[in-house]
């Protein structure tokens, strides 16, 4: 199913970027440094506050951990919330690139992907000898747990249909169909952040998360009105981050694609089972 398109060269960025900022979960001041990569690299994480500065591929098969965001590993070096920064990566053709880290996860920034797309694009792109890799969708793939799942079928571009329901009064249904390029994400999908019901919250910290969650970089619900330090940023806020999480989340089977994904509330566990089951049909 994997197909070259031969007139598209990878591509990396341009020179080296760097962002700091609070990080979500962890709660802790963070920098993160984007350097270029040559071509086949992929996405590389490494850790520089480490002992022998580990690296971790952005693959599949490095995940470990999809509790509320999606965690890589390479032996005990690991990284936390991964799917934002990937999906600007991915929206802007970025196939190589060092993504270097002085702790276990990148700032959270304002809980959306629009200050990392901001930082490549005014750092610009370059590309590589090689051609990019796409997975080009023959037959219908499908996962599911519960209520949720995800289908992957064929299409002749990169298309999401997303459904989310929270049960929450006049948020409790959205829908949004929509095709994946760079134009599409700037403009309608990377501004839109992270967010959590409030009765969520207490267990979220019960399990050591969301340290620096705040309304600086997420939207709470509550009994069906919307908490945030400004309003929406889109009416449907909610299912285009949704599907900003499964761009940043398939990205991690190292292809491009080339099919629709339909989406029923959706989640970082069923992404990551959709991005393995690429991989291994690839």
């Amino acid at each position: 199913m994997s197909r070259h398109r031969l007139n598209e060269k990878q591509k990396t960025i341009r020179k080296s970027c760097r962002y700091s900022g609070i990080t979500l979960h962890t709660g802790v001041r963070a920098h993160l440094t984007l350097k270029p990569a040559p071509e086949d690299t992929g996405i590389v994480i490494v850790r520089t506050d480490l002992p022998d500065q580990p690296n971790i591929k952005a693959i599949a098969a490095n995940v470990v951990d999809v509790q509320r965001a999606t965690t890589i590993a390479n032996g005990n070096a690991r990284v936390h919330t991964v799917e934002h920064v990937l999906a600007a990566l991915y929206a802007l053709g970025i196939d190589n690139a060092v993504i270097e880290m002085d702790g276990p996860e990148p700032p959270i920034a304002d809980g959306s992907s629009a200050p990392y797309l901001d930082l490549i694009k005014h750092t610009g792109t370059k590309p590589l000898k090689g051609v990019k890799k796409y997975f080009v969708v023959k037959e219908p793939m499908y996962v599911e747990s519960g209520e949720s799942r995800l289908i992957l079928l064929p299409r002749n571009n990169y298309q999401i249909s997303c459904t989310v329901k929270y049960g929450d009064g006049l948020l409790d249904t959205q829908y949004l169909s929509i095709s994946v390029n760079d134009d599409t994400f700037e403009h309608d999908i990377c501004k839109a952040r992270t967010f959590c019901l409030y009765k969520e919250i207490a267990e979220l910290m019960v399990k050591g998360l969301i340290k620096g969650g705040s309304l600086d970089n997420a939207v709470v619900l509550k009994d069906g009105v919307i908490i945030c330090k400004d309003k929406l940023r889109y009416e449907d806020e909610f299912v285009r981050h949704k599907i900003l999480d499964i761009i940043g989340d398939l990205s991690l089977s190292g292809f491009r694609i080339i099919g629709e994904v339909l989406a029923v509330k959706p989640g970082h566990p069923l992404n990551v089972q959709l991005a393995k089951l690429i991989l291994q049909n690839a």
